[in-house]
């Protein structure tokens, strides 16, 4: 099977490799996060859930990278032929698309919501939907090269603000709102496993991303600690705003990030509002996880036709708008980051182990060299 044209001739660095993961994993849901487990566990443990997930995330991210580095030079869409066969595989594949075609919508409507509650009151969705994907179609058709080149450069911006986030909000944490500690056993952290599925997404990034490296044999090293930094995030911004504001008020609200960020007080009235920079840092975020999707997507598209052309940047832009404007409500949305959720952790994680196990079992590997 062919490989992919032109842009499977380009190459990222270890570096770009690791800030692609942490840049994919690390966005839409951290603005509602807190809230969703605080509903769930109504209890201080909510950061052990979240832990846990980061540990299974981990794990995945090393089996995508064990059953890439089998196959050199091949992503998962072709490597899928050689261990399944032609009809599986393109099963897998499709399934894989569908994957991506889901987060896009759900995240694309998320931050469309978002902007529209915060900024743009009066613009339909659709209108702030439209221009977010063209813009995402345009970035994808400049390659993979261009993507990690806006990685890169806004990844030291948007981690920056978000330590001063933390930093500046340490006077209103305590640390009493986090106590007490598995009062209520484990039921309550197996029950924020419910909502995290969306959140601890982003370790599928390894099986595309693997051999596009030029050294594919860090990946492990790329990806782990990609992941882990984005994890980590996660984490730490859920315990500061629970100590902060507490389970109660926590659960009560939209979104307890931006409420977190409106906390913030500087002497003199001085830079009043620094829930602003969040905000567009963060909807820059959002655009580059979006943006990493719709190429995982478009590589898929160009590996079942065979073709890689502008048509291919923008025509599945059409479905992902149409998807994007289904929902009618939070409860509909809510519903859909579930279901793409528990979707994902079945193709990109369950479809990989059980592909690497065949693989090692019947001693399936592909050429150092990546020919056939």
């Amino acid at each position: 099977m062919p490989n992919l044209p032109s842009s499977k001739q380009e190459k990222i660095s270890t570096i770009q490799a690791l800030l692609t993961v942490t840049s994919t994993v690390y966005a839409v849901a951290i603005v509602s996060l807190p809230r969703t487990i605080a509903e769930q566990t109504q209890t201080p443990d909510v950061w052990q859930g979240l832990l846990l997930a980061s540990l299974f995330g981990l794990g995945a991210v090393f089996i995508n990278v064990k059953l890439c580095q089998r196959f050199p030079g091949k992503t998962f869409y072709e490597l899928n032929s050689v261990i399944a066969g032609k009809f599986i595989s393109l099963l897998i594949n499709i399934a894989f698309m569908v994957y991506c075609v889901m987060i896009c919508s759900v995240v694309s409507r998320m931050m469309a919501e978002f902007i529209k509650a915060l900024a743009l009151e009066r613009t339909p969705v659709s209108m702030i939907l439209l221009p977010f994907l063209l813009l995402v179609g345009y970035l994808t058709s400049g390659g993979l090269q261009a993507m990690v080149r806006l990685v890169e450069l806004f990844f030291p911006l948007t981690f920056i603000v978000y330590l001063l986030l933390i930093i500046l909000n340490i006077n209103h944490f305590d640390l009493d709102n986090l106590r007490p500690v598995f009062h209520q056993g484990w039921r309550p952290i197996f029950k924020s496993l419910q909502v995290v599925p969306f959140s601890a997404l982003g370790f599928e990034s390894m099986l595309i991303l693997t051999n596009f490296m030029v050294n594919p044999q860090k990946a492990w090293k790329a990806g782990g600690i990609g992941y882990s930094i984005a994890m980590a995030l996660y984490v730490l911004m859920v315990t500061m705003v629970i100590g902060c504001m507490s389970v109660e008020e926590v659960s009560r609200l939209q979104w307890p990030v931006v409420s977190f960020a409106q906390q913030i007080e500087f002497p003199g009235a001085f830079l009043e509002r620094f829930e602003i920079f969040f905000i567009i840092l963060w909807t820059i975020k959002i655009f580059m996880t979006a943006a990493n999707y719709y190429f995982y997507l478009v590589a898929g598209i160009s590996q079942l036709t065979q073709k890689w052309n502008g048509y291919i940047y923008y025509l599945p832009l059409i479905f992902i708008f149409a998807l994007s404007m289904y929902p009618q409500n939070f409860v509909v949305m809510g519903n859909m980051d579930k279901v793409s959720g528990y979707f994902g952790m079945i193709i990109c994680a369950g479809v990989p182990l059980v592909l690497l196990l065949i693989s090692m079992v019947f001693r399936i590997r592909g050429n150092p060299d990546g020919k056939p």
